[in-house]
């Protein structure tokens, strides 16, 4: 039934009528088959789907549900819900009404991207407590798709001025930075540079599109990033070209 559901949903005019036929239990139910190891992988591209229509939104960053849902992003064991979960997280990051709630959970957000590399007192005391004082073996995620994903998430939020404020407030570059020096995929490095380049940048002077042109390091022929300036909010999306 799960599988039928997930090739269903994949259209969004599909996922829209899905929606309508979800209740905040429905989703609920969903995260607790998933957690007990049942049709796990279906259920969380379910999810992952229907959080392209604008209701899917709207249901899953409830935060009855969402600290629930988000704790399956460090499942161990099942790099398919990782990978769905953090692809849930990118198409909420697309509607800012949810980045208030995603603000909430950036530690976890960021979590998968963190290693174990040694970080200086000072910097360290700034960081979320949920970040301080990782083990020197902590492992970041291995699947490649999911990293890119989550990077795609934190630039989205990041559009919004309170998560840019956040971001440097509890010091999120030093972490962000030691991840894109451990990255060995151009493509991923590039998305975390995104998010760096919000993070260094002054507020007034974001400008990641310069007469058409992206600054030197972050050009990348199939990956454009648009802004549009709205007040303190910046509007961000990346267009593949490859897709």
């Amino acid at each position: 039934m799960a599988m039928v559901l997930n090739n269903i949903s994949r259209s969004s005019e599909q996922a829209v009528k899905i929606v309508e036929m979800l209740s905040l239990k429905d989703c609920q139910m969903f995260l607790k088959l998933i957690s007990r190891n049942q049709e796990q992988g279906y259920l969380a591209a379910v999810l992952g789907n229907i959080a392209v229509t604008d209701g899917g939104r709207e249901l899953l960053h409830q935060e009855s549900l969402f600290t629930e849902l988000i704790s399956l992003l460090t499942m161990p064991g099942n790099i398919i819900v990782r990978r769905n979960i953090a692809r849930l997280l990118r198409n909420l990051s697309f509607d800012t009404k949810t980045h208030t709630t995603l603000l909430e959970f950036l530690p976890q957000i960021v979590y998968p991207l963190v290693g174990g590399e040694e970080v200086e007192e000072d910097d360290m005391e700034k960081l979320p407590l949920d970040l301080q004082y990782l083990p020197e073996d902590k492992c970041r995620e291995s699947d490649l798709q999911t990293r890119i994903l989550l990077s795609d998430t934190l630039f989205q939020i990041g559009g919004t001025f309170s998560v840019r404020e956040k971001f440097r407030e509890e010091n999120y570059y030093v972490l962000l930075k030691n991840y894109d020096q451990w990255e060995e995929d151009m493509d991923a490095r590039e998305r975390i540079q995104n998010v760096i380049y919000l993070i260094v940048q002054e507020d007034g002077k974001v400008d990641l599109r310069k007469d058409g042109e992206l600054p030197q390091g972050l050009e990348k022929e199939d990956h454009v990033v648009h802004v549009e300036r709205d007040s303190q909010n910046l509007e961000l999306s990346i267009e593949n070209r490859g897709s």
